[in-house]
């Protein structure tokens, strides 16, 4: 039930995930996943990709599906922006729900908010013809908000409906109904339209690596790089220093990294070692099963330029990134 997402070809065959053809329909911040069961329930032959960026979120939902025997739902802990472009085929979805967002209430935090024009658009790429984003929230600004930027992205149109059974009854809605708010629901039509294309990530043969003539020096000191790629960070964080042994021959040099892009955030490893007497190789490494983005393999260039012009016994020979 939790989707090993990260080894994974984009888009991901849903087909052989779940053995079954029946309607996909992806819910978005699922909390601790009881609309997700009871649907899953009432819809048996559909299938359920929810997606959360909580731990503790994903951990309660997959509890609630074990102890209810769910078995056409999947879970993974991942951003909504990244998943809705990468896992799923154009028109592949038929329908979006999003139940109680984070309004961020605050005019300066408004580009943080989800349903923006062009989170609708992507939507719009993913969803069939007439396929539908369901809302829920407690925050009239936030739902006047998603309206506008719904009608703006062009693709959509709005539908009053009441909402269905169970909508109100998340853990969310039932505390502010606790609280008296005014809960809100509203329907977002996909009606199709020109929208630019959002591709999928390809899977490299190898990964990404450079080559360097030379050797490692132990004599150089590092400090924590930040630096701007593609349209991401690239944070070094700090170098550790290992030495030859039985098991690894040959100093290696592993650095620790963070990517941080708009719509995912990555924890990884780039290696330096030697690879002959004389010839240095800095790469990924696949511990983890990193995602490899533009920025992802920015995080090789960075290490290999850092190295170049620290250690001044080092010369780029070839860059495979």
């Amino acid at each position: 039930m939790l989707l090993s997402w990260r080894s994974r070809t984009f888009p991901i065959d849903w087909y052989e995930e779940f053995g079954s053809s029946g309607d996909l329909h992806l819910e978005i911040g699922f909390g601790d996943g009881r609309y997700t069961v009871a649907r899953a329930i009432e819809l048996p032959d559909a299938r359920f990709v929810g997606l959360e960026i909580s731990s503790g979120s994903v951990q309660r939902a997959l509890r609630r599906l074990v102890r209810e025997k769910i078995s056409n739902v999947r879970v993974a802990k991942v951003g909504a922006g990244f998943a809705v472009q990468q896992f799923f085929a154009p028109y592949a979805l038929s329908s979006v729900t999003v139940n109680f967002p984070d309004p961020w209430p605050k005019e300066r935090h408004a580009k943080n908010r989800l349903l923006q024009r062009d989170f609708f658009t992507l939507c719009a790429t993913r969803l069939r013809l007439g396929g539908e984003l369901l809302l829920a929230t407690d925050h009239l600004d936030y739902l006047e908000f998603a309206k506008r930027e719904a009608l703006a992205s062009g693709v959509f149109r709005l539908v009053e409906r009441l909402p269905p059974p169970g909508v109100f009854e998340t853990k969310y809605a039932l505390k502010w109904k606790i609280q008296g708010r005014s809960l809100y629901y509203q329907v977002f039509e996909n009606v199709g339209g020109q929208t630019p294309e959002f591709p999928h990530l390809e899977r490299p043969s190898t990964m990404p690596h450079a080559l360097l003539k030379g050797r490692l020096s132990n004599e150089v000191g590092f400090e924590k790089l930040v630096c701007a790629y593609a349209d991401g960070y690239v944070i070094v964080h700090e170098v550790l220093r290992s030495f030859s042994s039985e098991e690894i021959p040959g100093e290696r040099w592993l650095f620790r990294v963070t990517i941080d892009e708009p719509e995912l955030k990555q924890h990884l490893l780039v290696v330096a070692n030697h690879r002959k007497d004389d010839e240095v190789i800095v790469r990924l490494e696949p511990f983890g099963d990193p995602i490899v983005t533009p920025s992802v393999r920015g995080a090789v260039h960075v290490v290999t330029e850092w190295l170049a012009k620290t250690v001044s016994t080092l010369v780029v020979t070839e860059r495979n990134y």
